[in-house]
């Protein structure tokens, strides 16, 4: 099937029927003085059996202001009535309901792995990796948004597409302070990895590391289509850079391949060396390296992995040295492939990946409570500390009584109709018992200080032996549970997304209830 489109508006919208067989589009573009050129190619869900109507879930957006004044040519496999409802038309505002209020989510699609986190200019961006196409993981794009609190987003155009080299892996954003590259101060540079071979236009090519830029903060991109850093192996990607003072250059951290990562160095942002390829127990890609601070002013290195081991040691800008040591930052599953803010000089703040099930929305996944972290010695092993950045302590407000009840020595909160998010700070009694349990929108949570587990719904996590401070978010399905001050964090998915909080009121020395929205 082909059909023709004179682009005259700026956002191409293509009906999307989710779950349906992946069908592959391949977009053309041409004008009166030449022929028709591939700018585009993504496998699309297909419902073949339509023949009369064809309205889909949700109407996927691809901004193509850049091809107004020529044609573009749409071939594939999709039945005529599908072909006749892509729409060239203005921006379409988009009615988001239903959703986390303080946790970003994609107004439609599938996302997962934060990238190019940068703060400039009072704005943070987060970038990520996305397929408005689907609700399932295909066409690895970068999605973005941007935030003044890191809590409440507003999703922009999608920046980075899979090209003729292969879809947009993650990768990392920086300022360029230093005007390298022949940009301005003002220019944001972007690191990434083009997967090659990942989709059928870059059949027989391989993973590279490669450079974008932006002269408009942050709202389109430009690719730079030579790669900075060559295959060293397979799939090496998700790289992450950082300036180091001490020894006046850039560092980049690239996972490699199995647990090996590498440690790069480069004076001008084009040119790197690898300076070290380092073994680390269980850490697999998206790796991060960064200087933490702790509450007597001391320092010491981190390096990061996706499922959230993390390694101290010492960095001397050309070598990482672990000291043996090697912790778990999450007690569940549910959070990966975080990544820090780069813009930021006094504060390391990160935002993970959440893991959830899609059920039944239009859109999958989601992103963590910014954290902000710092470390504590205990009996002279390093752990990390995480705890919500100070911008959402800013933002809660105490709940009204009339929210909360009491009734046969247990305390009630309810909010059915998702407008704000839930939060509580609580002391467990020493008196109470061996077990605590509270019940949390449909799902029934508890922990034991002596044995150190919590528990979902049966599920049994290790969160640490006699915790006794803890700070509960709940936001729709979202539960997040910070135990001593971020020493033990864990990220769970609950039963259901109408807010329901109940405990018995003996469990607390004191608690604290709280409403964000």
């Amino acid at each position: 099937m082909k059909r023709t489109i004179n682009i005259k508006e700026g956002y191409l919208y293509i009906p999307i029927y989710t779950g349906q067989e992946h069908h592959l589009l391949s977009f053309y573009v041409k004008d009166e003085n030449t022929e028709a050129e591939k700018v585009m190619e993504f496998k699309i869900p297909v419902d073949m059996s339509k023949e009369e109507e064809y309205y889909g879930d949700y109407y996927a957006e691809i901004p193509v202001w850049k091809y107004r004044g020529k044609t573009m040519i749409i071939e594939g496999e999709y039945p005529m009535i599908m072909g006749m409802r892509i729409q060239n038309r203005r921006k379409r505002r988009q009615f988001v309901t239903n959703r986390p209020r303080i946790h970003f989510t994609a107004n439609r699609g599938w996302t997962n792995d934060p990238n190019g986190m940068v703060y400039k200019d009072g704005l943070y961006h987060l970038y990520f990796q996305y397929n408005p196409f689907d609700i399932r993981w295909e066409n690895m794009s970068w999605g973005h948004a941007i935030s003044k609190d890191m809590l409440h987003w507003a999703q922009l155009d999608t920046v980075m597409f899979p090209d003729e080299d292969g879809t947009m892996y993650s990768g990392c954003g920086l300022i360029n302070e230093r005007e390298l590259l022949g940009f301005s101060k003002d220019t944001l540079l972007y690191y990434y990895t083009e997967a090659g071979g990942t989709n059928p236009w870059s059949q027989g090519k391989e993973f590279t590391q490669k450079i974008a830029y932006s002269d408009d903060m942050g709202e389109t991109f430009q690719k730079i289509s030579q790669p900075c850093i060559d295959t060293i192996y397979r799939e090496n990607r998700d790289p992450k850079i950082f300036w180091h003072p001490e020894t006046e250059a850039y560092i980049m951290v690239l996972w490699l391949k199995g647990n090996d990562f590498g440690i790069f160095r480069s004076t001008d942002l084009k040119n790197w060396d690898m300076t070290q390829e380092l073994y680390l127990e269980d850490a697999w890609e998206c790796p991060d390296l960064f200087l933490l601070t702790n509450a007597e002013g001391e320092k010491k290195w981190f390096f990061w992995s996706a499922d959230g081991y993390y390694f101290p040691g010492d960095f001397d800008g050309y070598h990482f040295e672990n000291n043996g040591e090697r912790h778990k930052a999450y007690i569940s599953k549910l959070p990966y492939a975080a990544q820090t803010f780069s813009g930021i000089e006094d504060r390391t703040i990160s935002i993970p990946w959440l893991r959830l099930e899609n059920d039944g929305r239009l859109y999958t996944s989601a992103y963590g409570i910014p954290t902000e972290f710092s470390y504590r010695v205990i009996r002279g092993r390093y752990f990390l500390l995480q705890r919500p950045v100070r911008e959402f302590y800013e933002q809660l407000e105490p709940v009204d009584p009339w929210r909360i009840r009491k009734e046969a020595g247990n305390i009630f909160y309810e909010n059915r109709d998702h407008t704000k998010a839930f939060v509580s700070s609580m002391e467990l009694s020493r008196d109470h018992g061996d077990v605590f349990s509270w019940q949390i929108n449909g799902s029934v949570a508890t922990y034991n200080p002596h044995s150190g587990i919590f528990t979902l719904d049966g599920e049994k996590f290790q969160a640490g032996l006699d915790h006794r401070k803890l700070e509960i978010i709940v936001d729709d399905r979202i539960l997040e549970i910070f135990f001593e001050d971020g020493l033990s964090f864990g990220t769970f998915a609950l039963k259901e997304r109408e807010i329901f909080f109940s405990m018995e009121e003996d469990q607390a020395e004191y608690i604290d209830f709280f409403e964000i929205d």
